[in-house]
């Protein structure tokens, strides 16, 4: 049975971009996400330290994608060269919407001239990384290896993803050129809104294109598209990730009484894209989401487990791993998974 949002109350009215709005980033966000811990780049670009860099420098602790595909998490820099900016406002997204802060503002309006050229936006990317390392020198901090802190200083993978939608960047692919020109690999999160973009940019290291619904009405609801025909976009970016040359992965983010239903519409989805994998993942009770969302939202990892094993039986994919503690599982086309350090 599906449920009603527990807390729709709080979301307050349904609000679209209107091109008549600003497309300046309002002060009621910027001071909302200083108090978040987001360090901003220009004025729109973000980055945020990562729970996982300073759980793996501090008690040796890794991210699942360390475990999954070799992903260092003391090396992985977290960031959004647009955290104002999305085409959907998803009720389970961390990411603060104008409802959360009764502001409304254009959120799909990007302009060449509003954000960083990529070269800059990557140096100051890097310089936010610097600073929120500060605390963790063994000079200061004992509990820390010499070896991992440097290493941290010097990061090697650039995860596009944090907040907002990075395909509405207008230097998408310059900023994957330039991660790639310094020697990092690159990963790139998308709603999928977007086929355009992705089937004539610079392809990442590996491509994420998140599913979070099984049909178009729960897409509505849950994800609250502010482009039209959002459903069709998201459908058309699947029928083209099977052409892209990269790795490609589709994210299922599970919401408990929401989405967690439908398992053959998610299996034809995934088989129509045939991406390398498909990780499984809880909606975890963080950020915004908790004024729009409750705990009991948050499923289970052997909920998350059972539905896994259902998607495979559906679709022939391998259940190869999970993490209890992020709540993920993953599946794979191929047994034998090629990791990132030997690419």
């Amino acid at each position: 049975m599906q449920w009603l949002l527990p807390n729709a109350h709080k979301t307050g009215p349904r609000t679209r971009p209107e091109c008549t709005l600003s497309s300046d980033m309002p002060t009621e966000l910027r001071e909302k996400l200083k108090r978040q811990g987001y360090h901003l780049l220009g004025e729109r670009g973000a980055f945020k330290a990562c729970q996982w860099q300073r759980k793996s420098l501090v008690h040796g602790d890794v991210c699942y994608k360390q475990r999954f595909y070799g992903i260092e998490s003391h090396r992985c820099l977290q960031m959004t060269p647009v955290v104002d900016k999305c085409t959907q406002s998803c009720v389970f997204c961390w990411r603060v919407t104008p409802a959360d802060v009764g502001v409304k503002w254009n959120q799909t309006g990007v302009t060449n001239e509003g954000v960083l050229p990529p070269s800059e936006l990557l140096d100051q990317t890097l310089m936010a990384n610097l600073r929120s390392l500060g605390g963790y020198n063994p000079e200061v901090a004992p509990s820390v290896s010499a070896e991992k802190y440097n290493e941290a200083r010097d990061p090697k993978h650039l995860a596009i993803s944090l907040a907002g939608e990075p395909t509405l960047y207008p230097y998408l692919s310059g900023l994957i050129d330039e991660g790639e020109r310094r020697g990092m690999t690159t990963f790139l999160v998308t709603n999928g809104t977007q086929p355009k973009v992705l089937a004539e940019m610079s392809l990442p290291t590996q491509l994420y294109v998140t599913l979070a619904a099984p049909n178009e009405d729960v897409y509505r609801l849950l994800c609250r598209p502010g482009v039209s025909d959002g459903w069709k976009k998201l459908n058309e970016t699947q029928e083209l990730l099977h052409s892209l040359s990269c790795r490609r992965t589709n994210r299922l983010t599970m919401v408990e009484g929401q989405n967690m239903h439908g398992a053959r519409s998610y299996a034809d989805m995934i088989l129509k894209g045939e991406p390398d994998f498909v990780e499984v993942k809880g909606f975890m009770f963080l950020g915004s989401s908790r004024g729009r969302l409750a705990q009991e939202n948050a499923p289970s990892h052997r909920e998350i487990r059972a539905f896994s094993e259902m998607l495979a039986s559906l679709t022939g994919y391998y259940l190869q791993d999970e993490q209890i503690e992020s709540r993920v599982v993953l599946l794979a086309r191929k047994k034998h998974i090629k990791k990132i350090h030997n690419i």
